[in-house]
């Protein structure tokens, strides 16, 4: 294929609106380098014509345990009819994929691309690379971006000489090669009275507190401020005595003292929204992040900072204004298909008070708006939490009315998908809904900011952080796991206005969970169980999800079971509504249609939540083929045959706190709908986990997988559970089936794309 190709198409496929953002930034480059050419997601593939393309640059990420994100889902469908072995004949590719470590299936999604695109009769010009999320994408990505520019030149024409000056792309006016750091950004010095003072040696501090000595001590023993911090005990009494000339160190009286003590009843007034009650809670919002920039020198070259995002989204003001008392409204989120208001009938906490978590089990009556199978699963549109909504406006906008009230709409030239609904919305929308708050940033983000910070010192510490020398405090700042709050408050001038964040922000992703139910057992209703994600992070500042802590909030904190059986609270009368959709099931996550399918389950902790819907559904089958009566003299026993064995590998911490669905799980073994149950307790006497107890069974489970035609499934963990699993499963195969490791692992692979090993699993 001698001659260059004239342009080129960027196909991106986007889960959590990485690969979206990644795509279009190399869209972007490459128009400034003076390349042309088109970027669209997969699911337009129809608009990119396939067959016409010539350069090809493919962006994927994946969902689950390596399957094709939701925007793909009929692009691969079209690929997967393509049985034409030159469709691809004339077209060069380069593919990045974005991927997990922690799932076996690492980058599966862009794996099978390639090998399709190939089969077809693509050519890669240059090698595909493969970021992992677990390590930082920025470190495979931003590598992977910078010689594709060296690569790109060998397969496709310049169309003119870019925007750099004198045709240098490297001098783009945006992008930032190279800082020099001219004087310390601590702007202290080392060897002044105070600097020296911090730093007295310690065989030198015995003589700063002699009597009449003339070196000062760092504080004087004898003030008033010194002496309050050690006042006697038997005085302590006299400091609060009514007309005392000896002042309290705190006055018990003070607005900042009862705000301390808000009596439990009272708690509940102070989230009300405009309450000009003040919440504690909210008073400590933002947390200054523990960073470390002593290999940030004076005269030090930085490099390899990101480019400073495009400004691609305009906020246009309206002439309308909405009332602060109106409610809050979904209608600029963007899901794969339509939102439901779901009314919440039943919720109760499926654990005691002392448990290591807290899991609730909820019930949302959707009517018959949303049909759905055992093993589906749906998504949650929660909003980012209020409080934190409400800090982030007081920081970057003047006044509630610009907050709250203004309405605007989000505008710009190929807008990224969870923007294209953002019409008549207010800033409080975009940042509930919108954009995400909690994730930890992107370089890029870091760099945005740093444009907009006005103390050099600050700006330096962030360019620092995102440049290629600060790379160890980038990580620090992902493992800490920071609220956009948290950054502006360690960055005290940085001040970015809302409409540049739109452009670097990620999107605020639904929340998804598996449903625990059946509809034969329970029509109208789902039900799905979840941990409140609430947890503090490695320099013990708290975090906390999004959805959980609203989901618990929203459905009034129900009290923690204390038997056996929890209490199931009925709030169906409160007519509190979440919004929800239905999201297609990819993976095949279900039961088979056949009854007698054995059926191999495998869910510690929240994992058994989509297996009780299986098992459900087997207990009202069973139930309904019996009501309709047999033909043989042992109709009972003749129907049970039509049943496969149903083993199930359940884990928890410890029975009396933590054992989910208890009740029904027994019933289940009761009824001969599970053949055999095995609990694992894994903090108990003897720690034991479901990967233990498979592998005291491999004789059977083997009997079961191979010789019955049994499917497994696994749902949980996929960084320590699932690889668990995993292994004892090639620990089966090669015992049994006189396979070495490799092969071992190979048969899975394929079990997994015949659905006989299906997973269900999250990081």
């Amino acid at each position: 294929m001698g001659e260059k190709a004239s342009s080129y198409t960027i196909l991106w496929a986007s889960q959590t609106g990485n690969a979206e953002w990644i795509a279009k930034n190399i869209h972007s480059e490459a128009k400034e380098r003076g390349y042309v050419g088109e970027c669209f997601g997969m699911d337009a593939y129809e608009k990119a014509q396939l067959d016409k393309i010539r350069v090809l640059i493919a962006v994927t990420s994946n969902t689950g345990d390596g399957d094709p994100p939701d925007h793909s889902l009929k692009f691969w469908r079209f690929m997967r009819r393509n049985k034409e072995a030159g469709y691809f004949n004339n077209c060069q590719v380069a593919i990045l994929g974005l991927g997990d470590t922690n799932y076996s299936n690492f980058n599966n999604t862009a794996k099978r691309l390639e090998k399709k695109l190939k089969s077809l009769g693509a050519t890669v010009f240059y090698e595909k690379g493969l970021a992992d999320d677990a390590e930082g994408l920025e470190n495979v990505v931003d590598p992977w971006i910078e010689k594709l520019w060296d690569a790109l030149p060998k397969v496709l024409e310049k169309k003119s000489e870019g925007n750099g000056a004198n045709g240098d792309v490297d001098n783009l006016a945006n992008k930032v090669e190279a800082v020099k750091i001219e004087e310390s950004p601590t702007n202290t010095n080392p060897y002044s009275g105070e600097e020296r003072a911090k730093n007295v040696p310690p065989e030198a501090q015995k003589y700063l507190n002699l009597e009449n000595s003339l070196i000062e001590p760092t504080t004087n023993p004898y003030s008033g401020e010194e002496r309050a911090k050690n006042i006697p005990p038997e005085a302590q009494k006299y400091l609060n005595l009514e007309n005392s000339l000896i002042e309290p160190t705190t006055n018990p009286y003070s607005g900042e003292e009862r705000a301390k003590n808000v009596p439990p009843e009272a708690q509940k007034y102070l989230n009300l929204e405009n309450s000009l009650v003040k919440n504690k809670e909210k008073e400590h919002l933002g947390h200054a992040l523990t960073l470390d920039f002593s290999g940030l020198q004076s005269g030090m070259q930085l490099s390899g900072m990101p480019r400073i995002p495009a400004a691609s989204a305009k906020l246009v003001r309206l002439e309308k204004t909405r009332s602060l008392n109106e409610a809050p409204t979904t209608q600029c989120v963007v899901t794969p298909t339509p939102i439901t208001e779901a009314a919440v009938s039943r919720v109760q906490c499926l654990t005691t008070h002392d448990a290591v978590k807290r899991t609730l089990h909820v019930e949302l009556d959707i009517g018959d708006g949303l049909e759905y199978e055992p093993g589906d699963a749906f998504g949650v549109v929660a909003p980012n939490d209020e409080s934190l909504v409400e800090a982030v406006l007081e920081r970057l906008v003047p006044s509630t009315a610009e907050g709250y009230q203004t309405l605007y709409n989000v505008e710009g030239e190929s807008l990224p998908t969870h923007l294209q609904n953002s019409k008549s919305v207010s800033l409080a929308d975009l940042l509930r809904y919108v954009v995400d708050l909690t994730t930890p940033p992107r370089k890029a983000l870091l760099r945005l900011l740093a444009e907009y910070t006005t103390e050099v010192e600050e700006k330096t510490k962030l360019i620092y952080i995102c440049s290629k020398q600060g790379v160890s405090q980038f990580n620090s700042v992902r493992e800490q796991v920071p609220t956009l709050l948290d950054i502006l408050k360690t960055f005290p001038s940085c001040n970015p206005p809302v409409e540049r964040l739109l452009d670097a922000l990620p999107p605020h992703m639904p929340r998804y969970y598996s449903i625990a139910s059946s509809p034969l057992k329970y029509p109208g209703k789902i039900h799905f169980a979840f941990n409140i994600i609430d947890y503090k992070n490695l320099y013990d500042v708290p975090r906390k999800g999004v959805a959980t802590p609203w989901l618990d909030q929203l459905t009034g904190f129900v009290a923690a079971r204390s038997s056996k059986n929890p209490t199931i609270l009925d709030v169906a009368a409160k007519s509190i509504k979440v919004p929800i959709f239905r999201k297609e099931n990819a993976n095949a996550f279900t039961l088979p249609s056949d009854t007698k399918h054995p059926l191999i389950l495998i869910g510690p902790g929240t994992g058994i939540a989509p297996f009780i819907g299986f098992l459900q559904h087997r207990q009202q089958q069973l139930k309904i083929r019996k009501s309709m009566g047999g033909v043989g003299t042992h109709p009972s026993r003749d129907i049970k045959k039509e049943f496969g064995d149903i083993w199930v590998y359940y884990g928890f911490r410890e029975r009396a706190k933590d054992y989910l669905f208890e009740q029904e799980l027994e019933e289940f073994v009761k009824d001969g709908t599970i053949t055999q149950l095995r609990l694992a307790v894994s903090r108990e006497s003897n720690k034991v986990y479901v990967q233990d107890l498979m592998r005291q069974d491999l004789d059977k489970l083997y009997d079961l997988i191979i010789n019955q035609d049994c499917s497994t499934y696994v749902c949980g963990d996929a960084k320590g559970m699932a690889k668990g699993v995993n292994d004892v499963l090639v620990e089966m195969l090669v015992q049994h089936h006189q396979l070495d490791a490799v092969a071992a692992n190979k048969l899975l692979i394929e079990w997994m794309g015949s659905r006989k090993y299906l997973r269900d699993l999250w990081a």
